[in-house]
């Protein structure tokens, strides 16, 4: 008896301990250890913890046999609504958003050298780089565009199990950022939630670069800064790019990944891309939550 009241006190107190963490970086073994007991208990959490274990994957295939769903190719063959882009500027503006995708698909999935070569770029472009990912420490990159006058930050999507951990922790945490407005630093009026693990990353991302990039900015006053990045990469990308314009010199353009009230308030300067039915950027704990309950709700008891 005493015994298990002593093991609930050390599981309450550890619980406790998690909750009040702040989301950081690890910055030593204990910090390490609290961080993977985090990702194991979220996990739990939103998994086992609340499903049995195979409704996930009986509502997975439940959706794959649906014959009533619509792609983005068949709703535009359906709908009057829909016509062919013919402006020029509009275009233009679409080549450059693909080309920065290419370059960001090339840093997640090849070598730096291939990157580099691939990408247009050469060594002396690079500005910083952390190559080698940790807990909560995407690898990134920070390089300079001559062509575009443009600086860009590159962040990995997930390669290693680091990253996935990253990933695995997901709770949802308060970010609130701050912007300038007529020069003074001020208070977001619109605040949500962001993913635990990408705002500690974005975080640590911004601490590295944000000397590197306003140093830049002071040599290239007509640079823009573009914040982009893949998988892991994309949503610690948009985190990081509210971070940045709570730095006045800052102007980004990036995906995105944070709760509907941020989402919204972002669209003025982050793009988020999708790839039709790719199911990564709306996967979320809430959003697993409620597909199940949508296709598993006739044979889930109420």
């Amino acid at each position: 008896m005493i015994l298990s009241r002593v093991a609930k006190g050390v599981v309450k107190g550890a619980a406790t301990k998690l909750e009040q963490r702040p989301a950081e970086a690890p910055q030593s073994l204990p910090d390490i250890v609290f961080t993977l007991a985090e990702a194991i208990r979220f996990f739990y959490s939103e998994t086992l913890g609340k499903w049995h274990l195979l409704d996930l994957p009986r509502a997975i295939l439940f959706s794959i046999m649906d014959k009533s769903k619509k792609t983005v190719p068949m709703e535009c063959g359906v709908r009057s609504d829909c016509v062919q882009l013919k402006d020029p500027e509009l275009l233009k503006e679409l080549y450059e958003l693909k080309k920065c995708l290419t370059r960001t698909m090339l840093f997640s999935k090849k070598s730096f050298r291939v990157f580099l070569f691939a990408a247009g770029f050469s060594k002396e472009d690079v500005l910083f780089r952390k190559k080698r990912a940790r807990l909560l420490k995407p690898a990134f990159t920070v390089i300079r565009d001559k062509e575009s006058n443009c600086l860009f930050v590159f962040i990995r999507g997930t390669q290693s199990i680091r990253d996935t951990l990253t990933d695995a922790i997901g709770a949802p945490v308060s970010f609130s950022p701050y912007i300038y407005i007529d020069g003074e630093l001020k208070k977001n009026m619109v605040s949500g939630h962001g993913h635990r693990g990408m705002v500690a990353a974005a975080g640590w991302i911004k601490k590295h670069c944000t000397p590197i990039l306003l140093d830049e900015l002071r040599k290239n006053k007509d640079y823009q800064i573009k914040v982009v990045g893949h998988s892991l990469g994309g949503g610690t990308a948009a985190l990081l790019t509210y971070m940045l314009r709570e730095v006045k010199q800052f102007s980004s353009c990036t995906s995105a990944s944070v709760s509907s009230e941020l989402s919204e308030f972002g669209k003025a300067f982050i793009i988020s891309v999708i790839n039709d039915l790719d199911v990564v950027p709306t996967l979320s704990a809430y959003s697993v939550d409620g597909f199940i309950r949508e296709v598993l709700k006739p044979v889930l008891p109420t």
